[in-house]
């Protein structure tokens, strides 16, 4: 209650004075005029970004839509070494920026920040709803550590939401779309008064899912979401007041497909397993949409958050902003069976909470006016609080004994189960408390009119107290949990910084070098394991030194913008997921080197037709690590040595290509507006464990195409429009695991030494849809 009375006295504040509305930050603009510029809040404050020395990806909300960008899962197809993907468990969520990321259902913190309108989202698990009302999307690729802090090591992805404007507005959009998906969004923008004005937007989507069990006939992998968000804004002469509410709830089965890969066992071993599962197997079908495992989940996923950004101008053009929020996340999960096959084994629940607070205090001072022109800087002051939470429950399903226990001990374990101790077999509760204080400040120095010296630095402390407890109600449970109550304590303080220098030769042409630092707090493992991992839960900072160097220019007259940044990220004490053959365990491995570069182009050779392209390269190696996991096959306790080897999900080259075509429909008023998008990646690792195992995680490259047609009404009143994602129906896979319990399964060693059965996520395949809007 704390936290929310200091945003009602934020509040309280924005509420006491007169005139009218404050510059509005335009959106990331990208509509096809070659004079518009793109304008960002990577710096924290509102600029043209090509005099922004980061590798940025800016897109407006117009430009989300004509890309068939709904949600954050989307957006790779927009953005070079970027992607997000969720796994098994909706939670699961990984965000990666050229190609560093982390798995979203453990405490381990994001390599990835994200931020909405400025508040920092801790889990990555509650931003893959789908986007309501968002005015622009940047993705900032290199450490963010010095004006975004801790959890931004490799990057952040700001998110910004429309904010009410002083003239009335209202839209309404309906959608329909292949495989029983539809939805209906919009909002209204109402001026209260010359100086107040409130926008409420709002969504809901309905969907029943690609994939289709074989063992019921049911549809799966669909969800229904609702969302809505109240905004206020209040400019009382040199004081503006932003006040948000907004609340999401989503609700579904939460599965996905989940194949076995049959190439992945010999043939022995594969007639073995249909023999042990009564005549049945799973789906070995790796190009179609079913799947054959017993499925019964349920989700539930619900979020609410308030915020307030109070803005003064103070003095000679100075800016003070005072920024609060609280944002509670709550997701349970019911996976179904987790070990993926036609009879009831073992299944999964799992709750996840985050109950955060973000408070900063930022002072900025105007360009172009200290020491004559030559200083400008932005400082602050920042607290972050979260209280975290994890839920595992394991429950033995009917068949788990005659499945899965020796011959002699099965009469015991049934038994067992008929009492009902199968139910709760397994009980993981997980707590962890964190607060984390921070200062900042980075400063332009004009050492000349084409000459800026940037530099930067940031202090951060923090303390982290968790515990870990693990119940073990069935003794048959032990092969998977063991007993454990450890209680978990990290202090931490870290200082990082950037150092830069922009050239500007002409007007339309920057060129510029940085190295800046970055860290990932350390934390605590809060993934369950055999025997108890006690202390060995405990892992430290994980650290990023980065350098860049890069040019930003714009040519014939802005018709052609040519944007390069090299760079290369070492990254020291790499948090990484391991398993010693028995349990999951996060630990400092070793040391990577991430370097490549990223090349963006933008054509506008007239008003009505643009093209874009991207292209991206990464080499991906470890430098250091003397003891990584072994190959699943073989025995409890082995290691390799994987120094020499490339990271998961850090695919070589990415790379998107656009084009944009109006036509103007004689003197109608009616506009059609086509645009075709395509994007590829390259082969790729995409195994959940580091272990190099590229004969049976690896992905092989693939390319996407979209595209859209769109009519427009007069003054864009209405439009409606056909569009399509992966139209040429590319399967492929967004993530492989290894069989659950697979020694037990004596699934290991079939095809080659240190081999087991893989398990296939594969991707969404062709949708297309019809969608209409019309605007007040």
């Amino acid at each position: 209650m704390r936290k929310i009375a200091l945003l009602v006295a934020s509040a309280s504040i924005g509420a006491l004075a007169s005139p009218a509305f404050a510059q509005e930050v335009p959106a990331a603009s990208d509509n096809g005029d070659g004079n518009e510029e793109i304008v960002v809040v990577a710096q924290k404050r509102a600029e043209n970004v090509q005099n922004v020395p980061i590798s940025i990806t800016a897109i407006s909300g117009e430009g989300l839509a004509r890309a068939n960008v709904a949600s954050a899962l989307d957006l790779g197809r927009v953005a070079t070494n970027f992607n997000v993907q969720r796994a098994s468990q909706a939670a699961n969520v990984r965000i990666t920026i050229r190609g560093i990321g982390a798995p979203g259902n453990t405490a381990t913190e994001p390599s990835v920040a994200t931020f909405l309108d400025g508040i920092y989202i801790p889990r990555t698990g509650s931003v893959i709803n789908g986007f309501l009302d968002i005015e622009g999307v940047e993705v900032l690729r290199g450490p963010q550590g010095t004006l975004f802090g801790r959890n931004a090591s490799v990057g952040a992805l700001s998110l910004r939401s429309a904010t009410p404007k002083p003239d009335f507005s209202a839209a309404i959009t309906g959608e329909l779309e292949n495989a029983n998906r539809y939805g209906v969004k919009g909002y209204v923008n109402l001026p209260l008064s010359e100086n107040v004005a409130v926008r409420a937007a709002g969504q809901g989507r309905w969907f029943k899912g690609y994939f289709t069990n074989k063992l019921d006939g049911k549809r799966f992998g669909g969800s229904d979401e609702g969302a809505g968000r109240l905004s206020i804004k209040a400019n009382l002469g040199k004081v503006t007041w932003i006040g948000r509410a907004d609340y999401s709830r989503t609700t579904g089965d939460g599965q996905i497909t989940a194949d076995l890969d049959s190439a992945s066992i010999s043939a022995a071993q594969l007639s073995a397993l249909q023999t042990r599962l009564g005549g049945v197997l799973p789906d070995t079908n790796l190009s179609d949409l079913y799947a054959n495992h017993v499925l019964h989940g349920k989700l539930t996923d619900r979020q609410w958050g308030i915020s307030s950004t109070l803005e003064a101008e103070v003095g000679d053009g100075f800016t003070v902003k005072l920024i609060d929020s609280y944002r509670d996340w709550k997701n349970e999960q019911v996976d179904g069976d987790v070990i993926y096959l036609p009879i009831p084994l073992l299944d999964r629940s799992g709750a996840y909470r985050s109950k955060s607070n973000n408070h900063e205090l930022q002072f900025i001072s105007p360009q172009g006016q200290l020491l004559g022109g030559k200083l400008d800087f932005v400082a602050g002051l920042y607290y972050f609080g979260e209280a975290f939470s994890i839920r595992e429950q394991l429950n033995m399903q009917s068949q788990f004994c005659n499945a899965l226990v020796p011959l002699a001990q099965r009469p015991a374990c049934n038994t067992l189960l008929t009492s009902g101790a199968g139910q709760n077999a397994a009980d993981q509760q997980f707590h962890q408390k964190l607060d984390s204080f921070a200062a900042y400040t980075q400063a332009n120095v004009n050492l000349t009119d084409k000459l800026t010296l940037v530099l930067g630095g940031r202090w951060t402390k923090e303390k982290k107290d968790g515990t870990y407890i693990q119940l073990v109600n069935n003794p048959f449970a032990v092969a998977f949990r063991g007993a454990e109550n450890t209680p978990l304590t990290l202090d931490d303080n870290r200082f990082t910084y950037r150092i830069g220098a922009n050239y500007k030769p002409t007007s339309d042409m920057m060129l510029f070098a940085s190295y800046s630092t970055g860290y990932k707090s350390g934390g605590f493992n809060s993934g369950g394991g055999t025997p108890a991992l006690g202390q060995r839960r405990l892992f430290t900072r994980e650290t990023v030194k980065d350098w860049e160097a890069g040019i930003k220019s714009n040519w014939l007259d802005n018709k052609l913008t040519a944007n390069l940044t090299l760079y290369r990220m070492d990254i020291g004490g790499y948090q990484d997921r391991s398993f010693d053959g028995t349990s999951f365990v996060v630990r400092n491995a070793g040391n990577l080197r991430h370097q490549g570069f990223e090349f963006d182009l933008i054509a506008k050779p007239t008003r009505n037709f643009r093209v874009n392209a991207s292209i991206a390269y990464l080499d991906s190696v470890f430098t250091s690590y003397p003891a990584g996991s072994a190959l699943p096959g073989f025995p409890a306790g082995s290691t390799q040595n994987l120094t020499g080897t490339s990271a998961n999900f850090a695919p070589d080259w990415t790379g998107t290509l656009g084009a944009e075509w109006r036509i103007d429909l004689g003197s109608s008023g009616l506009r059609l507006v086509n645009s075709v998008s395509a994007s590829f990646v390259s082969d790729q690792l995409l195994g959940g464990v580091t272990d190099n195992n590229y004969l049976q995680v690896n992905q092989d490259g693939y390319a996407l195409l979209g595209g859209r047609i769109e009519l427009q009404g007069p003054d864009e009143r209405w439009s409606i429009a056909v569009y399509g994602r992966n139209l040429t129906n590319e399967n492929y896979a967004v993530n492989k695991f290894y069989q659950t319990l697979n020694t037990a399964l004596g699934l290991n060693n079939g095809v080659f030494p240190g081999s087991t059965a893989v398990r296939v996520q594969r991707a969404d395949p062709r949708s297309y849809g019809v969608t209409a809007t019309y605007r007040f």
